[in-house]
């Protein structure tokens, strides 16, 4: 090999080992300096919420402009960005092109609030990760599974006056049986399941019972539960095993009770489905 061509090689490897050195020094510490600017970032915001949170409590009049001002600032700055939620809006979207197929305008949901839980550590609550988002369009309610996006209950959308109008029911009575709506309900929620989250086909059926135009029936998973001990007091039987004394010197017993995932829907008898409650997220706290 010439002198050049090696001098060349060397100068490359050289450079090379330069360019590596670099990257082992500075990046570790651009990733440092950025996971600081984000902790500030989070700090500075969950103060700002913090403060909102005081300033609406202080306000007595909770219909006042001044409160729905402050609490329109806090839904705001708490909120995930925009960009993150347009698959939960994407989702709302489909569910009502499925309640109103006649429909051929874009529906445009809008974000109201998130609703928070407290840290795991119990230091506070963590307003970096909501755990349910609120959304209304047409006179519907949603709410949104953050972490997925799979839309968890729809109801009527909030009414300060009873003359505020109600979504367009279908009342038309097409159907009168219940095995009628469980197969449309049924339909339904097999062809939107991917916003949804949910495998009905694994689920089981029951029917609830019916009032005038709404049918109400629920599906229910019995691989996905939460078992929990809680204390009954009062009527117990003192003799019964396990029973004791709480400090009040009433007797109590501790007992299990399971909760299982639980679809429920309520259909009108023109085969729109007009609630809808997913109870993964709670189903610890039932």
């Amino acid at each position: 090999m010439k002198h050049k061509n090696k001098s060349n090689v060397l100068f490359f490897i050289l450079f090379l080992s330069v360019i590596v050195i670099l990257a082992v020094v500075l990046v570790p510490r651009f990733l440092a300096q950025s996971k600081v600017v984000q902790s500030i970032q989070n700090d500075a915001k969950s103060q700002k919420i913090i403060e909102l949170q005081q300033r609406m409590a202080q306000i007595v009049n909770k219909e006042s402009d001044e409160y729905k001002a402050v609490r329109q600032e806090f839904c705001n700055i708490s909120a995930r960005p925009e960009a993150e939620r347009a698959k939960a809006v994407a989702n709302i979207r489909e569910f009502l092109h499925g309640i109103y197929p006649t429909v051929s305008k874009e529906f445009e949901p809008e974000f109201i609030c998130s609703r928070f839980n407290g840290k795991p550590d119990e230091s506070g609550t963590d307003y970096n990760n909501p755990a349910v988002e609120y959304y209304e369009a047409e006179n519907h309610s949603f709410e949104v599974d953050p972490k997925t996006n799979y839309i968890i209950g729809v109801g009527d959308a909030e009414r300060t006056k009873r003359t505020d109008p109600l979504p367009n029911y279908d009342y038309s009575g097409i159907y009168s049986k219940p095995e009628e709506l469980r197969e449309v309900a049924e339909r339904f929620l097999i062809e939107h399941k991917d916003i949804l989250g949910i495998d009905i086909t694994k689920m089981t059926y029951k029917f609830e019972g019916t009032k005038p135009g709404n049918f109400f029936m629920f599906w229910e998973d019995k691989t996905v539960s939460v078992t929990k001990e809680h204390e009954v007091c009062g009527d117990v039987d003192k003799q019964r095993e396990g029973a004791y004394q709480n400090a009040q010197g009433v007797w109590c017993i501790k007992m299990k009770s399971t909760n299982y995932q639980r679809v429920d829907i309520t259909i009108t008898n023109g085969g729109q489905i007009i609630i809808y409650r997913n109870n993964i997220n709670d189903l610890d706290k039932l």
